[in-house]
């Protein structure tokens, strides 16, 4: 199990050093002078214009960039974002990573929120539908219905009826009120619940007719026991690689989410620093969501290996 870890970990640490590359590359390559559109429809001084292009090594080649880039991420120093106001001062960017740091616990509160959601209700609903023929017809149905709606709609319809329908929850993305989460953690979950429990009751259902679950039938175990410890375990393996592979879309629907529900978190700052062509912020702020899944595969990975050791055997050979 150690041995995986570690090889594990080597792997994450490649895969982040790759992303850090292709992301880097990607947002400064985008078309556009971002300096030139701070100043709007106003041709900005030469002077104060060359003083921001240098200031953020964009008068550099790419390679010089992305060297000089590294450097300051080893060292922590994460880049400062544009200018909020660059006639008044070229040097006015607030730091990356205090964006981060204000804006990551209401994204990381959200995120852990329905990926809890979606795993005890899924997997919950999932093992009804597998022991019983009348609950599983009643759960593939809801389940598809969640399948097919996006994330947007599941947003706007909640805060439709429960915000400004019936008023029962606040619309304000304050931090301080955390009734404020619950719609937007429903509204992320929804989709991949609906996944997790067709996943769920496939998985357990075929397992339930393996021959150890068989045998530990003919043993006299109860019922709870044989669907709980015996046959629920190798069929987790199943949801625990789609949750971990599933975090991309959801950090997707995050920027959707919070932007539907104003809450400041790390997706709605990407959407203002893509609004202001700030590369430096949305080269800082990307990583940081790419990183986040990037570990959450690898952890999802061991947690894997751990509830079954078939996945280590498979890596091994």
């Amino acid at each position: 199990m150690l041995a995986f870890a570690v090889r594990r970990s080597g792997q994450m640490l490649l895969s982040l050093w790759a992303a850090v590359t292709l992301v880097f590359v990607a947002v400064t390559q985008l078309p556009g002078d971002p300096v030139r559109a701070l100043f709007g429809f106003r041709p900005p001084p030469p002077e104060l214009y060359a003083q921001i292009r240098s200031a953020y090594h964009l008068d550099e080649p790419v390679l010089v960039q992305y060297g000089l880039y590294l450097q300051d991420l080893l060292t922590g120093d994460w880049g400062r974002g544009l200018p909020v106001d660059p006639w008044g001062n070229a040097e006015a960017g607030p730091a990356v990573l205090d964006v981060v740091a204000a804006a990551a616990p209401v994204s990381l509160a959200l995120l852990a929120g329905a990926v809890a959601l979606q795993v005890v209700v899924g997997v919950v609903a999932g093992a009804l539908a597998a022991g019983s023929r009348r609950r599983g017809a009643g759960v593939y149905v809801l389940a598809m219905v969640l399948v097919g709606t996006p994330v947007v709609v599941a947003a706007y319809l909640l805060r439709a009826v429960f915000v400004t329908g019936l008023g029962w929850a606040p619309f304000s993305g304050m931090l301080g009120q955390p009734e404020a989460y619950v719609l937007p953690v429903v509204a992320l979950a929804a989709l991949s619940t609906g996944y997790v429990a067709l996943i769920t009751r496939a998985e357990l259902g075929d397992t339930l007719r393996a021959p150890f679950v068989q045998a530990a039938r003919g043993r006299g175990l109860p019922r709870w026991r044989v669907v709980g410890v015996h046959a629920l375990r190798p069929a987790l393996t199943s949801v625990v690689t789609f949750v971990a592979a599933n975090l991309g879309q959801l950090v997707v629907g995050l920027v959707v989410v919070e932007g539907v529900f104003g809450m400041p978190g790390v997706g709605n700052a990407i959407t203002g620093a893509i609004e202001g062509r700030d590369r430096a912020m949305l080269v800082g702020l990307t990583m940081v969501v790419v990183a986040a899944v990037i570990v959450a595969n690898a952890v999802a990975d061991v947690v894997a290996a751990a509830v079954d050791p078939r996945v280590r055997l498979r890596v091994v050979r």
